[in-house]
């Protein structure tokens, strides 16, 4: 059921809070076409539908101005951790799965087209380069596979960490992955050679280091990366409850989030982020353990808008055009679409922020 909301406040029992209350509008939530957790959300990069994946094998498509289903896709064997869109073709989709397998789509045929094999456990994350002929994958197998699409062979395959890489980013140049590990490390690989550049982890005493020291080092698993949309920060979510922020290239992290009243943010579960970057002063925006989805102003640290329907853990984020369009789902199936209020959409983001505040898109 697609349940429209007109107005936010005080619908279907959900919890709005925050010192900008308004800053999203709920457009519509969908109850029930999962039957299981959804595990991801990805909006196609025309923004004319969106795409969620389940525990139980199945993908779904919808349309993004209705909320209907368009199609699902089925071919899976076992839970799906990680879908992506091909960044220039809003037809193909790649998905991953604990089967083992990687699968490419066409959703206008509704069929598997392709499948690549090579990782030995599941395969937890997935990533395109932005020219969409090359995907790369991490799993729970400690390796990252670079994969050419267009052949379905491997170019590469790394030795990336001692624990499961649990998430990928890459520098919108393409140049350098960023992989996030359950053994509490970022590292930074080169994409053409394999080489890793760099390895983060959070030290208590130096609050950040570029080596993996045992010296007071808290290795909580890194549980989410994402790169700002100018490639020079990543934001981290860690199994300590919070979300860092890191000048990478400087080896520091200089903005630390908290949840609720200082809750954690996540401490059992994968929650995604993204930069929001339409607003005037950049926002953060996240999924929880509890909480909701919370999004907070990146200079202040203070969380400015969250939204709570349930209980259940907000798993995944997706945003378009900047963040104007927003998108959520969570175990219990249900999946959110939110617009961004236009009284708060800046077109100037970096002219307007502050000084203390990170610039985070050119």
């Amino acid at each position: 059921m697609v349940v429209a909301v007109p107005n936010i406040h005080g619908s279907d029992n959900a919890v709005i809070s925050g010192s900008i209350p308004d800053l999203y509008t709920l457009r519509y939530s969908i109850t029930d076409a999962h039957s299981s957790a959804v595990t991801s959300i990805k909006i196609s990069p025309d923004q004319t539908k969106f795409a969620t994946c389940t525990s139980d094998s199945r993908i779904n498509i919808f349309d993004i101005s209705t909320g209907k289903l368009i199609s699902t896709l089925i071919g899976h064997t076992k839970g799906i951790s990680d879908i992506e869109f091909s960044p220039i073709n809003s037809n193909i989709l790649a998905s991953c799965s604990d089967d083992l397998t990687i699968r490419l789509w066409s959703i206008s045929k509704q069929k598997c087209i392709k499948i690549l094999k090579k990782h030995t456990y599941h395969i937890t994350t997935i990533k395109f380069t932005t020219k969409g002929n090359i995907l790369i994958s991490g799993a729970a197998d400690e390796t990252i596979t670079i994969w050419d699409i267009n052949s379905g062979k491997t170019l590469k395959t790394l030795a990336a960490h001692s624990d499961p890489v649990l998430s990928l980013c890459l520098t919108p140049d393409n140049t350098i992955i960023v992989s996030a590990s359950y053994d509490g490390l970022m590292r930074l690989f080169d994409l053409e050679t394999g080489q890793c550049l760099k390895t983060l982890t959070y030290n208590s005493t130096s609050h950040g280091t570029a080596t993996a020291s045992t010296n007071d080092v808290l290795n909580f698993p890194i549980s989410n990366v994402e790169i700002s949309p100018n490639g020079k920060y990543i934001l981290s979510s860690s199994l300590d409850g919070l979300i860092r922020l890191w000048d990478y290239m400087d080896n520091k992290v200089i903005k630390t989030y908290m949840g609720i009243d200082g809750q954690p943010i996540s401490e059992k579960f994968i929650c995604g982020t993204k930069f929001v970057t339409k607003t005037v002063e950049p926002k953060i925006v996240s999924g929880s353990d509890s909480s909701g989805m919370l999004v907070w102003d990146v200079n202040s640290k203070q969380v400015v808008y969250r939204f709570k329907q349930t209980d259940a853990p907000v798993f995944e984020v997706d945003i378009a055009d900047e963040g104007k369009l927003l998108v959520s789902c969570s175990e219990d199936g249900r999946v959110c679409v939110f617009d961004l209020d236009e009284k708060y959409c800046g077109t100037k983001n970096l002219e307007n922020t502050r000084d203390d505040t990170p610039a985070l898109s050119d």
